[in-house]
């Protein structure tokens, strides 16, 4: 697992919006999304993740400047199975 989160918020805003969204499947397991809102609480907001065998691992990568934001992700649609270390195939 990595992660990189930097965040620097106005503890006075609290508007939201939903600008927008797609998604898509790219295997019979594999998905992509990408979505775009404004959040007045962030001013700027850099995440960054990579996840292997948790319940919807992949890459995640969101950019955030002065409360609007950029979110992709490419992620396994499936759940992890921790006790037999394999992925749910329910």
């Amino acid at each position: 697992m990595l992660i990189f989160n930097f965040n620097l918020e106005n503890p006075f805003g609290n508007k939201f919006k939903n600008l927008g969204s797609r998604h898509g499947k790219i295997t019979k397991n594999k998905a992509w999304e990408i979505q775009h809102y404004y959040d007045r609480r962030t001013l700027l907001s850099v995440d960054f993740s990579y996840t292997i065998r948790e319940s919807h691992a992949g890459l995640k990568f969101a950019i955030s400047i002065i409360g609007y934001t950029i979110h992709f992700q490419i992620y396994d649609t499936r759940h992890w199975n921790y006790e037999k270390n394999e992925w749910s195939t329910k």
